[in-house]
């Protein structure tokens, strides 16, 4: 039996409250995994996406909103008020717009809820982005992070991906997550996109471990080695080189 779908706005709840309150003594320290940001450009960077997401879900696919209208974050510990402001609106919008209601997005047009399923995931990798600067943070939520890989074959691997970079050429990877019941995937590399699937079979590679570490993984945040590996790992160095997340 496969997992339920997460609560979304729940999760974007404690994610964006979690982000919101790291120590502002800590905005200037760095992102170990992310070469010259800080915590202050992370929650620069979550603010500024709550506020391209809050005027995407109030528009109409034919008028989407501009990257370019939408404020840059401000210096020092101005970000925090910045940040908490832009979250609290998003949320607003978030809550009280018709779930159903098709507005832009970076896929072209979708509901609301696909905003509501990208932004909780979104709020969750930052989170972790920004408590990684002081030491080992807490693991994404095991049901969303599951959920969040299907997101990773389903978006990301279509529309970030630098194919030419990957090199796919019927190479497959298989994700076996520990800690769950049903945390399996099949994933066959292509010239030009992919083909994935829940299911156990042998492949290429094969990566075994947490779900959140499959996860931060996919994403780039923890190298392939914090996970038990199987066959060609080299795949899995391949994936992150190629990834654009």
């Amino acid at each position: 039996m496969s997992s339920p779908a997460p609560d979304y706005l729940h999760l974007l709840r404690v994610e964006l409250a979690r982000l919101g309150a790291v120590d502002p003594d800590h905005l200037n320290k760095s992102i170990p995994h992310i070469e010259g940001w800080t915590v202050s450009n992370v929650i620069g960077h979550t603010g500024w996406v709550a506020r391209y997401a809050t005027q995407a879900i109030a528009a109409t696919p034919d008028a989407p909103p501009s990257r370019s209208d939408v404020p840059e974050p401000p210096p020092g510990h101005e970000v925090i008020a910045w940040y908490d402001e832009g979250q609290k609106a998003l949320l607003a919008a978030v809550e009280s717009a018709d779930p159903e209601h098709i507005c832009p997005t970076f896929t072209g047009p979708q509901p609301v809820r696909w905003w509501q399923r990208r932004l909780a995931h979104e709020a969750s990798i930052h989170r972790w982005d920004a408590y990684a600067a002081t030491g080992s943070p807490d693991a994404i939520d095991p049901n969303q992070a599951r959920d969040a890989i299907d997101e990773v074959f389903e978006v990301f691997a279509s529309v970030r991906m630098q194919f030419d970079v990957l090199g796919g050429a019927g190479e497959t990877l298989h994700f076996h997550a520990t800690d769950i019941d049903d945390g399996e995937w099949l994933v066959t590399l292509g010239a030009d996109g992919i083909e994935w699937s829940h299911e156990h079979a042998k492949a290429d590679v094969a990566a075994r471990g947490p779900v959140s570490d499959l996860l931060l993984m996919l994403w780039g945040r923890i190298p392939p080695s914090r996970l038990e590996l199987f066959g060609d790992a080299t795949l899995l160095d391949r994936w992150q080189g190629a990834s654009a997340f």
